[in-house]
């Protein structure tokens, strides 16, 4: 092999291993959970405890406790969830409640 071919090889294989690592580091790009919701349409409805005690939910992100017969004005990006926190006579703890769709949007959600 004469010294041109082996610089060639080299810089071919130097090639190669530089565009392999360009690519493996842009595989690692994490979105943020609340660049999901972003661009999300926002859905606005009246939550209603219609039980006799307290009622521990999780709404989107952010815990209440819905006291009964108190309506609760909430404003979830479509898709988020309404979710029991404590297992009551009617609900599992973890049990989906609701899940803010368009359909929701001024309606009141009674919940036992």
């Amino acid at each position: 092999m004469n010294c041109k071919s082996v610089i060639s090889a080299m810089v071919l294989a130097a090639s190669v291993v530089s565009t392999q690592a360009v690519y493996a580091a842009s595989t690692s790009v994490h979105t943020p959970v609340n660049a999901i919701y972003s661009n999300a349409k926002m859905v606005k409805f009246t939550l209603r405890n219609d039980s006799s005690a307290p009622l521990k939910v999780k709404v989107g992100d952010t815990e209440m406790t819905l006291q009964p017969g108190k309506p609760v004005d909430v404003k979830l990006a479509t898709g988020q969830q309404i979710i029991a926190v404590e297992t009551t006579a009617t609900n599992q703890a973890g049990a989906v409640l609701a899940t803010a769709i368009p359909g929701l949007d001024g309606a009141t959600v009674s919940v036992r």
